[in-house]
């Protein structure tokens, strides 16, 4: 008799929730997701399509960075896959367009807005400490 009552599903469909509850449970989890693709992977996205039309459009003397770093201007882009890119004095390789990173120019930009971020927090950071010691 005890193990009847133990065991018995009356009590958990009593205390069982409605259907509009597990929805009100669920509806958190899809608000973090709207939230992470609209401050994260739409930007990312927007960026990536930005940085392909820049490459698609490189000329020759388009000064370039290659995915490993490596500083160099375009001296032939004829075939529509592949460019080659001049790294130093005679020295020319043939690159995947797909492995051209960025133009030198925005490459650049990026770098100095990072930089000039990084300048004033540390800047923001020196005068709070000012103000602490003061």
């Amino acid at each position: 008799m005890l193990m009847s009552t133990i065991f018995s599903p009356a009590p958990l469909l009593a205390e069982g929730a409605g259907a509009g509850s597990s929805f009100a449970g669920l509806l958190p989890i899809f608000l973090m997701f709207g939230v992470i693709y609209f401050i994260v992977l739409r930007p990312m996205s927007k960026q990536e399509k930005e940085r392909r039309k820049r490459v698609e459009g490189l000329q020759k003397g388009d000064k370039v960075v290659l995915q490993g770093g490596i500083l160099g201007r375009v001296t032939n882009v004829e075939d529509p896959k592949i460019a080659i890119v001049e790294i130093a004095e005679k020295v020319r390789v043939r690159v995947m367009k797909k492995d051209i990173n960025d133009t030198q120019a925005s490459a650049m930009a990026d770098d100095k807005n990072a930089k000039k971020s990084d300048d004033k927090d540390s800047k923001e950071s020196k005068d709070d400490k000012a103000r602490k010691s003061a």
